[in-house]
């Protein structure tokens, strides 16, 4: 079938592919949106004992400020794909309806700061977040495969998905910075005097409201510039499906459509596998501060700060992972085998972070959770770009949308089953569930298919036009 592809193509009158210099910009915009949705991700579960003591609420429901986030796109999932596949929603509409919506979630962050009564406003708020994680995981690699060439699409989503690293990293440490008293210990960590919670109170409201400023700024430029896809197509694949060369029967109805791409048992795995490599970290991300508390590791410095310090180490080391990962992508085209290598380290990071934690060794937890960081940030850029290729021609947005359902289903479960594995068996036995589902998740990469299918359509002679195609900026 492919080969048959391939003939129709070169029968065909190719149009110049163009790439167009707007889709830095678009990049950068959507850089911005993911350092929120890393912020909205982070920045709750390293300061637990603040908004305990300023909502009046347990660590469980604190718990849920962060795992809020995932219900979302949980429940948008099946309306979004059957908009999509109606062509009621594209590219362009998807991101506004994530900017508009993190905005609104910002605001209500910001809102239920002004009194203790407002929990429920919180978690409203992150609900709204929540939907950026169709941004996080359904949009980098559908704008990557659709704007940029195919020696391009591993740095487009290294570039989208370094915003959720770093948003990541400051919400690791800037919130717990703003929320500590001076000169704190563990004793007033965990009794902050009124004048303490309304520091931290009033901090907050400054660090929501120039978020949300800016939020709303990259909204309104996303509503004015962003188009679903580039007057002309920029790879021989996204022109084939232009012209309508392409395997997917458009006779097929919505239903058909879903059981032909679910059908496909590869996809299933990669979406799995996509969620835990996305999701496993919010065990710690929840939990470290408490991790670190039963196992009497804090001594120089607050479980919530060791916490917020080991937790940034793991997202500064994503970057290097992501820029690594990005370029890798965009010259080495064997996906599985880069999946297997990225999945194995992420499997030795856990074991090395519950090994640690069991005989106390502090400087190898940290070791643990850079390594971590860095095999996430390289698999994540590996395993998107995997999605995509397993189900070429098939509409990218509607795919990478069934994705993020999936993936944030999983991270979902991990976060309820989290809470009662460690309220059971206290930290090594939270730890020991991170570290199976690593190994999980590293079976499944294995048992995928290795074809490219997208990479297939492309001449054999070469899979690059940019040396022959301008960047413009006019159009």
């Amino acid at each position: 079938m492919v080969g048959n592809l391939k003939n129709n193509f070169n029968m065909t009158i190719m149009e110049d592919l163009v790439l167009y210099k707007r889709r830095w910009v678009f990049v950068l915009g959507l850089f911005a949106m993911l350092f929120f949705s890393g912020i909205s991700f982070s920045s709750y579960g390293q300061v637990s004992s603040f908004y305990v003591q300023f909502f009046r609420v347990s660590h469980l429901e604190v718990d849920w400020i962060t795992n809020a986030r995932n219900t979302s796109p949980i429940i948008i999932t099946f309306p979004l794909a059957w908009l999509i596949f109606k062509g009621k929603i594209g590219l362009r509409n998807m991101i506004l309806i994530v900017a508009g919506s993190s905005t609104l979630g910002l605001f209500f962050v910001l809102l239920s700061l002004t009194h203790h009564s407002l929990f429920p406003l919180i978690i409203t708020g992150q609900i709204l977040c929540g939907l950026s994680e169709v941004v996080g995981v359904a949009i980098p690699s559908t704008f990557a495969a659709l704007w940029f060439r195919e020696s391009q699409v591993g740095t487009a989503i290294l570039l989208i998905m370094l915003g959720f690293t770093l948003g990541d990293a400051v919400g690791y440490i800037l919130p717990a910075a703003l929320v500590s008293p001076l000169n704190d210990t563990v004793q007033q960590e965990q009794n902050l005097t009124l004048s303490d919670i309304s520091m931290g109170q009033r901090h907050l409201q400054y660090m929501y409201g120039i978020f949300l400023t800016i939020s709303a700024a990259v909204t309104i430029l996303f509503a004015i510039f962003v188009t679903d896809k580039p007057p002309t197509p920029p790879t021989h694949a996204q022109n084939l499906k232009e012209k309508g060369i392409q395997v997917v029967d458009k006779s097929r109805n919505f239903v058909q459509l879903t059981k032909l791409l679910f059908s496909n048992v590869s996809y299933i795995f990669i979406c799995i596998d996509i969620g835990l490599a996305f999701q496993l970290v919010i065990l710690e991300n929840m939990m470290m501060a408490e991790i670190i508390r039963n196992a009497n590791l804090s001594i120089n410095a607050t479980p919530e700060k060791l916490s917020g310090y080991m937790m940034s180490l793991f997202s500064l080391a994503g970057v290097p992972g992501l820029i690594i990962g990005g370029k890798i992508v965009d010259h080495y085209k064997k996906y599985k085998i880069l999946g297997i290598l990225g999945n194995f380290a992420m499997f030795l990071s856990t074991a090395l972070i519950a090994v640690s934690v069991l005989y106390k060794n502090t400087p190898g937890i940290f070791v643990g959770n850079a390594l971590f960081g860095f095999s996430v940030g390289a698999i994540e850029v590996v395993l998107m770009e995997i999605a995509t290729q397993l189900t070429y021609p098939i509409d990218e947005t509607l795919v990478n949308t069934w994705m993020t359902g999936i993936q944030t289903l999983v991270g979902f479960l991990l976060g309820i089953f989290g809470r009662f594995i460690y309220k059971s068996y206290k930290s090594i036995g939270l730890l020991s569930f991170q570290c199976a589902c690593a190994f999980m998740g590293l079976v499944l990469v294995c048992l995928i298919s290795s074809k490219n299918r997208r990479l297939e359509v492309e001449p054999d002679d070469n899979n690059d036009p940019s040396d022959r195609t301008p960047l413009i900026d006019h159009k």
